[in-house]
């Protein structure tokens, strides 16, 4: 038989297969296996036939294996477990146990309630994979609308019409003070203190909704932040922070960063109130995403705040 010739075999002539070379008896095997002695050995010999080989050795006293019967046993047991797995994973999938969930996410929400919400999730959930992805808060209204994510961590914005939001924090604005700063040494600050700061804030574009909130507070005293580094996540504005590289604004969320040489600080002032949001699609959502969704809406019922578009 050509080497690369395609050979098709059944998984029942696995089974037989693996039943005779565990037991190294053809009555054995036929009794585990349920079947007539004579339709088990022609099985064998229709899959040593196909692959041109002997598997097996025979004499009137003995079955063994041959080298090649000894790869053909590890190989068809991969084979069978992995089908076994694949049935197992389809039939999961179908009832919502598995599978992958994309979920859109922005700064603030590494520092809120989504880090606990996945982890519960994950430990109920061990066989779904979750498939976290940054994005601007509006590009999640409009990837979730279009089926490109299942859910969404985000701050108030005009959300899509398709897109139901779940209000999960309000925090007000709080300064992001390096721990050696002058100012770190008062309990609360006023706004006016950080007219002459370098501010370390997130670029333009990933903050076109949250930034003119903190210009704004900042103009209501009389300046513009001036921003001497844009840096990509929070992660990086933290480390600048600390190395004493200016300050920032960030919201209340700030105080979980568990990072050495921080402080922050409340303003004097009323500040602005960051609204935070768990959003899904209004059309429905796969079933693995139904429990995590449930765990938003528990969130939503504790905290009792109105949702308005």
């Amino acid at each position: 038989m050509p080497s690369n010739a395609t050979i098709h075999l059944e998984i029942r002539q696995l089974r037989a297969f693996i039943a005779v070379a565990e037991e190294l008896s053809f009555v054995r095997a036929a009794k585990r296996l349920n079947v007539a002695q004579p339709a088990l050995s022609r099985t064998i010999r229709d899959i040593e036939g196909r692959l041109g080989v002997h598997l097996f050795e025979r004499t009137t006293r003995a079955v063994s294996l041959t080298e090649a019967g000894k790869v053909f046993l590890l190989e068809a047991r991969h084979t069978l477990t992995q089908m076994e797995r694949t049935v197992q994973l389809t039939r999961e999938a179908e009832a919502g146990l598995s599978g992958e969930i994309r979920i859109g996410y922005m700064d603030f929400a590494m520092y809120g309630p989504m880090i606990d919400l996945l982890k519960t999730y994950k430990r109920r959930n061990p066989q779904v994979k979750l498939n976290l992805q940054r994005r601007r808060s509006d590009e999640q209204s409009n990837d979730l609308a279009a089926h490109r994510l299942d859910v969404g961590f985000t701050v108030r914005h005009r959300f899509h019409r398709e897109v139901e939001p779940l209000l999960l924090t309000r925090e007000p604005l709080v300064a992001v003070l390096g721990r050696n700063h002058r100012l770190a040494k008062k309990k609360r600050i006023s706004i006016a203190d950080l007219a002459d700061e370098p501010f370390i804030m997130g670029d333009r574009d990933r903050w076109q909704i949250f930034l003119p909130m903190v210009e704004a507070f900042c103009s209501s005293v009389g300046f513009a932040p001036k921003i001497s580094v844009e840096a990509n996540e929070g992660a990086a504005i933290f480390r600048l922070v600390a190395a004493g590289q200016g300050v920032s604004i960030y919201p209340a969320c700030a105080r979980q960063v568990a990072f050495a040489g921080l402080a922050v600080r409340d303003f004097e002032e009323e500040a602005p109130i960051v609204e935070t949001f768990g959003i899904v699609r209004r059309g429905g959502y796969p079933p693995m995403v139904d429990s995590l969704v449930s765990a938003l809406r528990d969130i939503i019922i504790a905290g009792g705040e109105p949702v308005r578009q």
